[in-house]
């Protein structure tokens, strides 16, 4: 099928928000403002959440709330902890989303969001919901065969260039990307092997900051808004502020609302505009009992990369 000419697209992303007062040192709603000011001022064509929005949306609906009334249109991915609090069905409900997985057009470009959050179990597939995935760590991060197989039709049956986003990573090969990562990227690789079908895949759930090519496709992946997770705990932070928040023993805080703003023009070059911040109160991983780097070797940074680059 012959890809149709395009201008340009420019979106918003950002990820890992994790609105959970009383839980979790965030400031999701102030941070959530700040970044939509970001895609108002930029005049983006859409802003998307990659997953981890909130960790109860049905006790939460002030955040949802915020989201909506920005002036871009706005969609979500979901992540792991979107439904920890909620089951699927309502997750998708007060998200205004018609599928966990879905796509859409837009300025020429097809932009495909993943659901990422099924384990297996039992011999078959099934959603994450109210926790339930914390018993399989072997099997989580799973894109069912029927996901895999409406995917490559969504790409294969596309007049445009198509762009990926999910929550965990179909890029990484440590342990917590997609486990079934290879049937996908092989998959790709297919969709790609003629014509060029699939630019571009972004995901979040790992509060890293990274780029990579493979193939020719640039995998994004994109820092989480707010903090990076800590399996061991501190008592770095002031006692006023552990008292306040149940689990900010197991966080190292950005001082910045991490975002980027990606744009992308029909001969295939790609912009990323990051953001740059800091720790608060100065607490990195490395001065508590964690490594500064995760499975995959990338560091824990206060930061989104910038990047402008052509794909050929």
């Amino acid at each position: 099928m012959t890809v149709k000419s395009m201008d340009q697209v420019k979106f918003l992303v950002f990820a890992d928000l994790h609105h959970y007062p009383g839980v979790f040192y965030t400031q999701a709603r102030e941070r959530l403002a700040a970044i939509m000011q970001r895609a108002e001022k930029a005049q983006v064509d859409c802003a998307i959440s990659l997953g981890d929005f909130c960790h109860s949306p049905s006790a939460f609906g002030d955040i949802i709330a915020d989201f909506d009334a920005a002036l871009v249109p706005v969609r979500h991915v979901l992540g792991n902890h979107d439904t920890d609090g909620a089951s699927v069905k309502e997750t998708l409900r007060l998200y205004h989303m018609q599928h966990e997985y879905y796509s859409f057009d837009l300025k020429n470009f097809r932009f495909i969001m993943l659901d990422t959050n099924y384990y297996r179990h039992s011999g078959g597939f099934t959603h994450f919901e109210y926790r339930n995935y914390f018993d399989f760590p072997e099997s989580r991060e799973t894109l069912p065969p029927e996901q895999i197989d409406w995917l490559e039709q969504t790409i294969r049956t596309s007049p445009y260039p198509c762009l990926l986003f999910s929550h965990a990573s179909i890029e990484r090969e440590s342990k917590g990307g997609v486990s079934n990562r290879d049937a996908i990227l092989a998959m790709i690789r297919r969709a790609n092997s003629g014509s060029r079908k699939v630019l571009m895949a972004l995901n979040g759930h790992h509060h890293r900051d990274a780029l990579r090519i493979i193939d020719n496709v640039a995998f994004f992946d994109v820092n989480s808004a707010s903090f990076d997770w800590l399996n061991q705990p501190h008592e770095l932070y002031p006692e006023s502020l552990r008292r306040e928040f149940e689990l900010i023993n197991h966080q190292v805080i950005y001082t910045e609302p991490l975002s980027a703003i990606v744009t992308i023009s029909g001969d295939n070059s790609i912009e990323i505009e990051g953001k740059k911040g800091d720790f608060l109160h100065g607490i990195r991983r490395e001065m508590t009992n964690n490594s500064r780097c995760d499975n995959a070797g990338r560091p824990c940074t206060p930061e989104i990369l910038s990047a402008r680059f052509r794909l050929f």
